[in-house]
């Protein structure tokens, strides 16, 4: 068999016609056709499949033993064919070999027909099974990734809610009404919820077209109505609309100034102490906020109670010049600072804390208005009361907020015959160490964490802000690790 790369000759056969190496024995046209096969990483088998020339053939031209073909003919279709194959110039291809071979090669005459020359077909486009294939995968990714983005989209978009009729948020309605048609926009299909002067919620659709209407009682004064729209598909609801129609009584009387708020909740947590305070207001020129401190922070993790009872002992209404609850006519009841476990807080017994000074803000045209200030740790309540333009003032409503002790408080007690050895830290440095006796009883406030490391687990036990979490065997281990924003654990060192 044939090799696929023949080994070049030192010396090329001259055939009996006159045919064969030219000069020093050496082809050009076979080395060139050679090296770019070589080049392009063609084998012998490949191109004798892909030309139709006969495997001996191609070693032949390549090897410049022109002797080995049927004729000069043969040689010459044999050459345009695999040059052209190749990419190389087939015409200077066929100069190269008359210049190799003598003139006599030109004038031979063929002794068999030559070979038809290779005519390579033009590249155009056609789909293959792998184009379809891949074309199909395209088209199934664009499609699921188009309907992912919409279910996405879906999930997270917010429904809208407006209100065309009345057009404005405070409105006045002829001397009396007694109803009204609330009209506007949602998005179509969700379900549009009306507050009426904090009565039970009302609830439609908006239509296909995103239309609702909805007929509303009032009374003489004043009549505030809440409206959101929520997608009963992902539970999101809508910024809610606040609407004021004020319906002038048949005798008229003076307006009554109205303040409301907004935010925070009543009983809200402030982790951090910035409190923002947004209301509304009708009949008012100017809001007037108090804050009034009414006992220790509740411990990280407690809630706090219903509104009921009043300042805790010892707290001062009013610190820092605000004015307690009596100063401000309609005052109602605040609720009791914190719930179980905040007696655990080192801010217990404590003075209260200075409070911020009594601040006034304008209404803008709309009636809204805005505070914001930063309150210490502790349960407070805040006040607001609004002033017309001819001094009237309105009635004080009040929530209560939290701003929670942001460490951790730890009481350690030994309980048992014979005590336990114990060592405990704070923030990493040891504050005791010893054998303690039954009954012994000990609070560490931390910064950031409490370790005890005991030699008898069983007889220590721990309170974590107010919350008895048992004993330190309980946690497998003698060293017990306590933080404020993790549950207590076991390791290995303090």
């Amino acid at each position: 068999m044939t090799s696929n790369n023949p080994i070049r000759r030192a010396t090329r056969r001259t055939s009996s016609n006159g045919l064969g190496s030219h000069g020093n024995g050496r082809s050009t046209v076979g080395d060139k056709l050679r090296d770019t096969r070589e080049v392009r990483g063609l084998d012998l088998y490949r191109v004798e499949r892909d030309t139709k020339i006969r495997h001996k053939f191609l070693v032949a031209l390549e090897a410049g033993e022109y002797a080995d073909l049927p004729g000069d003919v043969y040689a010459r279709g044999f050459l345009r064919n695999y040059a052209t194959y190749l990419g190389l110039d087939a015409d200077e291809i066929i100069d190269e070999w008359r210049s190799e071979t003598g003139p006599k090669a030109a004038t031979a005459q063929p002794m068999l027909g030559a070979p038809r020359p290779m005519v390579l077909p033009r590249r155009g486009f056609f789909l293959q099974t792998s184009h379809m294939v891949i074309l199909a995968v395209v088209l199934i990714v664009g499609i699921v990734s188009v309907y992912f983005g919409y279910q996405v989209t879906r999930f997270l978009s917010y429904p809208t809610i407006s209100v065309t009729a009345p057009g404005v948020a405070h409105y006045t309605a002829p001397i009396g009404a007694t109803n009204y048609f609330l009209t506007g926009t949602a998005t179509a299909g969700s379900t549009v919820t009306i507050t009426w002067n904090g009565q039970d919620a009302k609830t439609l659709t908006a239509d296909d077209g995103g239309h609702w209407t909805y007929q509303a009682v009032l009374v003489p004064g004043q009549n505030e109505f809440d409206i959101k729209s929520q997608n009963i598909d992902t539970n999101h609801s809508s910024q809610v609309v606040k609407v004021y129609i004020y319906v002038p009584s048949p005798t008229p009387t003076a307006p009554v100034p109205v303040v409301a708020f907004a935010t925070p909740a009543d009983n809200a947590i402030i982790t951090n102490g910035n409190v923002t305070i947004t209301g509304t207001s009708s009949f008012v020129t100017d809001v007037t906020l108090t804050t009034t401190y009414l006992g220790v922070p509740p411990a990280p993790g407690a809630t706090l109670p219903p509104s009921t009872g009043s300042p805790a002992p010892g707290a001062s209404p009013g610190t820092s010049g605000s004015p307690g609850p009596s100063a401000l006519p309609g005052a109602s009841a605040t609720p009791a600072p914190a719930s179980a476990g905040a007696s655990a807080n080192p801010s217990a017994g404590a003075s209260a804390p200075p409070a911020p000074a009594p601040a006034t803000t304008s209404v803008t045209a709309t009636g809204d208005f805005n505070f914001s200030f930063q309150l210490p740790a502790g349960v407070w309540r805040l006040s607001l009361q609004g002033q017309d333009t001819q001094g009237h003032k309105s009635v004080v409503v009040s929530r209560t907020v939290a701003v929670p002790f942001t460490g951790v408080v730890v009481l350690i007690e030994v309980k048992g015959a014979g005590g336990a050895w114990m060592a405990y830290y704070r923030d990493g440095v040891a504050i005791g160490t010893s054998t303690y006796p039954d009954g012994f009883k000990v609070t560490v406030s931390a910064k950031q964490n409490v370790c005890i490391r005991t030699g008898k687990a069983s007889n220590v036990y721990v309170t974590v802000n107010g919350v008895s979490v048992g004993s330190v065997a309980k946690f497998g281990g003698l060293r017990l690790f306590i933080d404020a924003t993790h549950p207590p654990k076991n390791v290995s060192a303090c």
